[in-house]
């Protein structure tokens, strides 16, 4: 059976161990504090140990406090502690470490109820008071297609979309809880805005009680996105939940009722003046996909002006680029008429321009492999959805979002190829005034609670993002 692990990537991202005060205050999150015996605790994926061997010390010391024997402790540990890891190497060093630790407090040996299986697969009989854990955080595209298929088979969570790792671990901490149990997780926080995870967000809706969130903070070395800290209490089903910015120490209560798709977080009140749909007068639109762009777009040494024909070649456009002012071109294998985008017919591209054609050949196999829609010629991009709107003026921003939003305008001509481009609905409005809505202090407060953090201070957004910003009519 093909494991998550034979990736060496997704190994060393699997070993994101949690820092210890982070630890002790995910147990205490739990409550996880007394009275302890007889209280069944699970750490589904527990790695080198960090959280396992706080709350065996915490186990132990309750235990001892209690005065209860060191006979009738090590029989309790066999059977109120509970972990799964499947990295054999890890999980032999974590039985070590445990041994080590009762033998410090001497505790008799210990038979652990501890599993070298996947967790996700692991059959458990029983169900838990806690379950308090980090999962490994792998992105859907480094899941191999084996696992890919028996997760999505059995997560309610991971039916659908490009799905994390992580979602399957949550929800199968969510099915081994007990009546009155209660789940800690450290997961990134993009769980509660990515537009795959709505069906997690609705098995964690009924029971979320805190939230803890560290936006712009690094509790990870080299990790990519910010990270969470949720409890799940089965026990808890007030309307009201508490959200808390580690970062800048603020907390808010939250009414459950308010959570859309998007889980935002926010204590902002209700503005009394009249608001607007961005998207019902401005369009946020996903630029062209040609599925390989090193075929298509040139830079000012690939193109002169006559070594392919100028006829079917238009300035381009990239966010990043522009910031640099690089100048790019692209090859545009259509024509417009009378406003409307034109497709030609392989016979006459191919006589027509034949400098294009050349050039494109050099990528021939590698445009026949791409996933392009059914009707695109080799020569044409894989998705042309975009093409339709393109020939007018237009707005391009970057889909990822620091300090500011930073804008560029466009011409009819030149063809964006990266970002997200915007362009006029409603004859009342112009560009200006989108430029003004997006460059607004109130459209960034938006884009910091709606983003998707994928390093430090940045957030990434999508055009549903964009259309569905509610800003102040004037």
């Amino acid at each position: 059976m093909s494991s998550i692990l034979d990736n060496k990537l997704n190994k060393d991202k699997c070993q994101k161990f949690t820092p210890s005060d982070i630890v002790e205050n995910m147990l205490d999150l739990a409550d996880y504090r007394s009275d302890l015996a007889g209280k069944k605790v699970l750490e589904n994926s527990f790695g080198s140990g960090n959280i396992i061997i706080a709350v065996v010390k915490r186990y132990i010391e309750d235990s001892l406090s209690a005065g209860i024997m060191p006979e009738d402790i090590s029989r309790n540990l066999e059977s109120d502690i509970y972990g799964v890891e499947l990295d054999k190497e890890l999980f032999d060093a974590c039985i070590h470490k445990l041994n080590l630790i009762v033998e410090a407090y001497s505790i008799p040996r210990v038979k652990w109820s501890l599993f070298n299986e996947d967790a996700l697969f692991w059959q458990c009989p029983i169900t838990f008071d806690f379950i308090i854990g980090n999962p490994p955080y792998i992105t859907y595209k480094d899941i191999d297609e084996v696992n890919r298929r028996r997760i999505r088979e059995k997560y309610e969570s991971c039916k659908l979309g490009k799905f994390d790792y992580c979602y399957a671990f949550i929800e199968r901490g969510i099915e081994l809880l007990n009546s009155s149990g209660k789940l800690v997780q450290l997961v990134p926080a993009n769980i509660y805005k990515n537009v795959f995870g709505e069906k997690l967000r609705e098995l964690l809706y009924p029971h979320i009680r805190l939230i803890r969130d560290y936006p712009g903070q690094e509790l990870f070395d080299k990790a990519l996105t910010s990270s969470t800290i949720f409890l799940f209490d089965k026990s808890y089903e007030s309307e009201v939940f508490t959200y808390v910015d580690m970062t800048i120490s603020e907390k808010t209560d939250i009414a459950r009722s308010a959570l859309g798709n998007k889980w935002i977080f926010s204590s902002r009140t209700k503005d009394p003046q009249e608001k607007l749909r961005f998207g019902d007068y401005f369009h946020a639109s996903i630029v062209v996909a040609t599925l390989l762009n090193k075929a298509f777009v040139l830079s000012s040494k690939d193109f002169d002006g006559t070594n392919i024909e100028v006829q079917v070649v238009r300035k381009a456009a990239s966010p990043k680029q522009l910031r640099r002012k690089v100048q790019e071109f692209i090859i545009f294998p259509y024509y417009y008429m009378n406003g409307e985008l034109m497709h030609y017919d392989k016979t006459t591209f191919e006589r027509n321009y034949p400098n294009a054609v050349q050039h494109l050949n050099n990528y021939k196999s590698e445009l026949d492999e791409r996933q392009k829609d059914s009707r695109a010629a080799w020569f044409e991009y894989g998705r042309s959805q975009a093409l339709a709107h393109l020939k007018q003026k237009k707005l391009l921003m970057s889909t990822v979002v620091t300090k500011q939003v930073e804008l560029y305008l466009l011409d009819e001509e030149t063809i964006p190829y990266s970002g997200i481009f915007i362009t006029v609905k409603k004859p009342e409005y112009s560009l200006n005034d989108a430029a003004k809505i997006l460059q607004s202090n109130h459209f960034m407060e938006y884009v910091q609670s709606l983003g998707i953090s994928v390093s430090g201070n940045s957030k990434r957004i999508t055009c549903k993002d964009i259309n569905n910003y509610m800003f102040v009519k004037e």
